[in-house]
């Protein structure tokens, strides 16, 4: 299957992407702000906006808009 895109990686769109990901779906979670995909992909979390929830497998953090 195709993996779901959600747009913005805030708390909303973090979540979201967790709720899914959780769910047995490839994730694809966009932001604009290429530091902060840095951080989800080092960190494994959001802590910005959802500290010490780690990210399940499936969430692949992106900053390029046509991946």
């Amino acid at each position: 299957t195709r993996p779901i895109a959600l747009l913005g990686a805030g708390s909303w769109g973090t979540a979201l992407a967790m709720l899914l990901a959780r769910n047995g779906q490839q994730v694809r979670l966009w932001d604009h702000d290429p530091e902060q995909v840095a951080s989800l992909r080092q960190d494994g979390e959001n802590r910005r906006f959802l500290p010490g929830l780690p990210l399940p497998e499936g969430i692949e953090p992106q900053a390029d808009l046509a991946e």
